[in-house]
């Protein structure tokens, strides 16, 4: 392999490596989710950084940053597309290992949020940094997974 080129996986490895990431990212945002549910009461805010951080529990019935609340539809249709477009990047050709992660990542995060909105027709969020809105696990892995595939993408341009 030349020096500088992004190692690629193969179809079956790189589905089963993303889908592992994808399995631990529902997981650990299904469970967190649990515990602010069941150990706060809905708006309470607990500060663990003053100033900068708290854990407050909320519930959204739109997408990130409350947009399209009016139109479940739209947000679950928009999950699918988007699960459907991660699939095609991984089955496509033999992906870059971080865009298996990235991939990995995107999918857990939509599943976990999916699942909330299937489930009960809202999120639970409750990542409250002072400066932002408040977020969950879900949406830090779908975030940090599209700023991994923008990479991964600026990376095979600048190779190519």
């Amino acid at each position: 392999m030349k020096s500088g080129t992004a190692q690629r996986i193969s179809r079956r490895p790189a589905l089963a490596a993303a889908t592992s990431i994808a399995l631990v990212v529902f997981a650990a945002d299904q469970a967190v989710k649990w515990l602010v549910e069941s150990s706060m009461r809905l708006g309470e805010s607990i500060v663990l950084i003053p100033g900068v951080l708290s854990l407050t529990y909320i519930h959204n019935e739109g997408g990130a940053f409350g947009i399209l609340s009016e139109s479940p539809r739209i947000l679950m249709v928009g999950s699918l597309v988007a699960v459907a477009v991660v699939l095609w990047m991984l089955l496509a050709e033999a992906p870059s290992r971080l865009t298996v992660a990235a991939c990995g990542l995107i999918l857990g995060g939509a599943a976990g949020n999916l699942a909330d909105r299937l489930a009960t027709g809202r999120v639970t969020d409750y990542v409250h940094f002072s400066f932002w809105y408040i977020f969950n696990a879900a949406d830090a892995a779908i975030v940090l997974g599209v700023a991994m595939l923008l990479l991964a993408a600026f990376r095979s341009r600048e190779r190519g």
